[in-house]
């Protein structure tokens, strides 16, 4: 990934001087935001115009020489959001992040992937983002009046503070065309890599037992109560959850608001419908542990239509990832 630019930091004191005397406080809100905005630009962008339908200035911008982004396209993206005073706001760069002294290894840093579909993104960034190629770089200013906050899934519009202008970063490190054959081919070859494995279980799912147990006495009756340990990873190797405390401790993801006990499971391995109504599990969990005996250990991988799909799970899982888990099955009374 390209280092991000960072382009507002100098700009502050002509940009704090001229937003405070552009916001006449009786005037409507989203009025108000744009009057901040312009006065803003007409500082330090003064020959910047708005782009297009939506509304959004275009600060800077390197296309890309990879694949076109197109409507059908998702692209994984490093951001950086500002404040119009410079402040940053979020990120998901990790040498950034680090710097700030924001950074926590529970957060993810590996990009996010969004998806090019009207709806999904703010209308103004789509509109950008459809000149540009993989490899590109664009920095943006979004008015209020133009950035659908309320309205977006992703952590990068979204935002529990009031909602204001916006200064944006986007680094486009790749383009995707089909999300599911590109998390079908990643994995194909992490799991072929480290475990010399092509072993399956279900559709877009990988699955081998590290430690085996095969007598009557190991197998699992239907409705018994068992508690499973794991450990799981997002694909860079980023440990994003455990119940077992010293590895939370040495992946420094440990909570004091957490209880590292097992996971409650009760089994039905021949009623599918009772398995995932008396289980909080995702299915590519659950299809793991349908496929093992007391006492024994298992890697799985999956993609995300098995895990946590187009919304993730925030703030250590992004959207569209597959997830690998490491479990290991023992008896409540063990």
């Amino acid at each position: 990934m390209k280092r991000t630019r960072i382009l507002f930091l100098p700009l502050l004191l002509a940009a704090v001087m001229a937003i405070s005397c552009a916001v006449n406080p009786s005037e409507d809100s989203d009025i108000s935001y744009d009057h901040m905005m312009e006065a803003w630009l007409r500082i330090n962008y003064p020959d910047v115009k708005p782009y297009g339908k939506y509304g959004a200035y275009i600060l800077q911008m390197h296309k890309g020489d990879g694949p076109a982004i197109a409507d059908s396209s998702y692209i994984r993206v490093h951001y950086t959001k500002y404040f119009l005073d410079g402040t940053i706001v979020e990120t998901n760069v990790r040498q950034l992040a680090e710097q700030m002294g924001t950074y926590t290894p529970s957060s993810n840093y590996d990009g996010n992937t969004w998806r090019m579909t009207q709806g999904y993104l703010p209308d103004a960034l789509e509109e950008v983002f459809r000149t540009m190629h993989g490899g590109g770089y664009t920095a943006i200013a979004l008015p209020k009046s133009a950035s659908d906050h309320l309205y977006s899934m992703y952590d990068a519009f979204t935002s529990t503070e009031e909602v204001n202008n916006y200064l944006y970063e986007f680094d486009i490190d790749t383009v995707i065309n089909d999300i599911i054959s590109y998390q079908d081919k990643e994995m194909r070859t992490w799991f072929r890599t480290h475990y010399d494995s092509e072993a399956t279980i279900a559709e877009h799912q990988y699955f081998k037992k590290l430690e085996e147990h095969t007598a009557d006495t190991d197998t699992i009756p239907e409705g018994t109560s068992i508690s499973v340990r794991y450990i799981g990873r997002l694909m860079n190797g980023q440990v994003f959850d455990t119940n077992i405390e010293d590895t939370a401790k040495f992946y420094r993801i440990w909570s004091k608001d957490k209880t590292y006990s097992g996971m409650d499971i009760t089994y039905y391995k021949y009623d599918e419908s009772k398995f995932k109504s008396d289980n909080s599990v995702v299915a590519g969990f659950g299809n793991a542990i349908l496929k093992m005996n007391k006492g024994e250990k298992a890697v799985t991988l999956f993609n995300s239509e098995l895990g946590y799909g187009a919304k993730g799970s925030s703030p250590a899982i992004p959207e569209y990832s597959p997830l690998i888990f490491w479990l290991y099955i023992e008896t409540k009374n063990q």
